[in-house]
């Protein structure tokens, strides 16, 4: 039971993937501004330091603007009002086993920065205690076991709606056409020097012909390929996607039929002679193969609509105030979308 409460969601959210970034490194504020309430959520105030760190994660990763919000800072505040209402709300529920879990958690982060040393070091670049850290950790978990309970736990993906968003997203699932190839490298000392060059091409241009007359691709590339990578002892260079290889040597293997050997093809490196070993045309991957994909896409969009929903009335029925520094009169404006 307290395993499957603490599990990680693969459709975890935009919102919550912020709210885990800034409640996990916000400062603990060492100016005197820093405890500095720029908002309150049912009496309980949101300070100018963790205002900062949500805003420093916005600019970091920048998000398009919420409704009418376009204001940076607006919105960071905006964000950490809707995480401190998930909060609360998942104190409520009182979580089972989240004291060991929290342990837990903070025994796993003290073993991988190498014991308590490590630890410090890592705390004091954000201005943290051991406590400090537990209390994230502690604030995270509940976040997640909220939305665990009022949210992912119900959502339900049927087979209608699998089938349905499949037929309707076919370049979601295409598979580009690949080549499974073999190469002959022949490098080319230095580009500055021309009889190098002349020396290169022409050895290409030999183990060519020696390979369009028949001689076994795998002798000829053990004998003669320079490739730094070691595929020189067989020529084995895989499967290639179409699109991921220089441009002109893209072209040049997608249009070798299965068995079929190139010309030489000159790049940065020297001179290339690819033999193709076997084409996958490209496909739309069978529905099977993508269940998993499709399933976690559509949890995703799920709970994204259902935490937008549950927040709607979470702010309805809290007291929530903006606390903003004077610049007239009003110190005080009501909160709004």
């Amino acid at each position: 039971m307290v395993n499957s409460l603490w599990k990680t969601h693969a459709s975890t959210t935009v919102l919550l993937l912020a709210a885990l970034a800034v409640t996990t490194i916000g400062s603990q504020g060492a100016r005197a501004d820093d405890k500095l309430a720029v908002a309150k959520v049912n009496g309980m105030p949101i300070y100018r330091s963790d205002l900062d760190c949500a805003l420093e994660a916005a600019l970091i990763n920048p998000r398009p603007p919420a409704g009418r919000i376009s204001d940076p800072s607006e919105m960071a505040l905006h964000r950490l009002i809707d995480i401190e209402l998930l909060y609360q709300e998942g104190l409520k529920l009182r979580l089972p086993g989240i004291e060991e879990e929290v342990e837990r958690r903070y025994a796993a982060e003290l073993e991988r920065l190498g014991g308590s040393e490590g630890m410090a070091a890592a705390l004091a670049c954000v201005e943290m205690t051991p406590e400090d850290l537990k209390r994230k950790i502690f604030r995270n978990l509940t976040i997640k076991g909220y939305l665990d309970r009022e949210v992912y736990r119900k959502i339900v993906i049927t087979d209608v709606e699998i089938q349905a968003y499949y037929r309707a997203n076919p370049h979601r699932f295409s598979r580009p056409e690949a080549a499974r190839i073999k190469q002959i490298l022949i490098r080319v000392k230095t580009w500055g020097d021309p009889s190098a060059i002349e020396e290169a091409h022409h050895k290409a241009q030999t183990v060519y012909g020696a390979a369009v007359k028949g001689t076994d691709f795998m002798l000829l590339a053990r004998r003669y390929s320079e490739d730094p990578s070691g595929a020189s002892a067989s020529g084995d260079m895989g499967v290639i996607t179409r699109g991921n290889l220089q441009t002109h040597i893209d072209s040049v293997i997608f249009s070798l039929p299965p068995g079929g050997i190139s010309q030489p093809v000159k790049s940065r490196r020297g001179y290339h002679i690819f033999k193709v070993v076997s084409v996958d045309p490209s496909a739309i991957r069978p529905l099977e193969e993508v269940t998993g994909q499709i399933i976690a896409r559509l949890r995703h969009m799920k709970s994204k609509s259902m935490i937008n929903e549950l927040l709607d009335g979470l702010r309805s029925r809290a007291k929530i105030e903006i606390l903003v520094q004077p610049k007239d009169a009003e110190d005080r404006i009501p909160y709004s979308q």
